[in-house]
């Protein structure tokens, strides 16, 4: 009996300080940790949601990307942030569309655009032609220069708009929870870097299209010239597909752990064809808007 006694005794005591070793644990614990990344986070959302003008978000877009990503998953911030970054957007295009129309007038040259139709039917050898323009203010005043860059702003933001079901519908297969306001404000924000990286290229290429008109390059150069120039916008894509590609990524933290990893990988891979997607619609776009605008 007194053996039994002192078992149960020994068992209790065990099982007593046990108990207090998992309450230490437990107190030490790095609460304070936790807490500061809140506040940091919570710092963050408030400093960057405080400048959410149009100066401020592409402050944001070069400074402080990972900010810029979770601003952009705050529902009450997403009706805000569409149409700035739209804004932004158009802006950097137009600001393309007047350095490009610059460089070619400069040149005397201006592109000749033919038929999607006559192309396929094999009765002219090329899309784009660029012919001889002599007087530069001609296309400025009959409104060449007005559309090409109509073209390439609403061809961009319009392309976009045709590929959104596509990445909503890629968010849906890799079971990431998102809305179709959520998935616009990332492709948005994804065109938004782009156009702040086209116009950080914009001065590059003019002062090379300037140099190229002044020491009289050859043809060869010219043409070379001017064909970079109208692919210059799909260059500086590169920047806006990078920029998605990693903030669509982040949208998998809402899936469980067990099989984050796994979705994570294949997003990334959808996300990698749906650019693909645009960047093969965009250009159809633009030219079928421009050639339509030039009749």
């Amino acid at each position: 009996m007194t053996s039994n006694t002192l078992s149960n005794s020994e068992r209790f005591v065990s099982q007593l300080s046990q108990t207090s070793i998992r309450q230490a644990t437990l107190d030490d614990l790095p609460v304070l940790e936790v807490d500061n990344l809140a506040t940091s986070t919570a710092d963050d959302l408030d400093e960057g949601s405080t400048n959410l003008s149009v100066l401020g978000l592409v402050e944001l877009i070069l400074k402080r990307r990972d900010t810029l990503d979770r601003l952009i998953r705050d529902p009450n911030l997403q009706p805000i942030l569409l149409p700035r970054f739209l804004a932004i957007s158009l802006i950097g295009f137009v600001f393309f569309g007047v350095a490009m129309s610059l460089v070619l007038t400069s040149s005397h040259v201006w592109p000749e655009l033919a038929s999607i139709t006559h192309k396929l039917r094999g009765t002219t050898d090329s899309l784009v032609t660029f012919r001889s323009a002599p007087g530069m203010a001609n296309h400025w005043r009959d409104g060449s220069v007005l559309k090409l860059t109509a073209a390439y702003a609403f061809g961009l933001i319009a392309a976009t708009g045709v590929c959104l079901p596509s990445l909503y519908f890629y968010g849906l297969l890799a079971g990431v929870r998102m809305s179709l306001l959520d998935v616009a404000v990332q492709a948005l924000k994804s065109k938004a870097t782009s156009a702040v990286a086209l116009v950080g290229i914009l001065p590059i290429y003019a002062a090379v299209g300037m140099g190229i008109v002044i020491f009289e390059a050859p043809e060869s150069v010219r043409i070379g010239a001017y064909w970079l120039g109208l692919i210059l916008p799909f260059i500086a894509g590169l920047w806006g597909t990078t920029s998605l590609y990693h903030s669509f990524a982040k949208m998998c933290d809402t899936l469980p752990l067990e099989r984050r990893w796994q979705r994570t990988c294949f997003l990334r891979r959808l996300v990698a064809s749906w650019a693909a997607c645009y960047t093969a619609v965009s250009p159809v776009m633009i030219y079928t808007l421009w050639e339509r605008l030039a009749r």
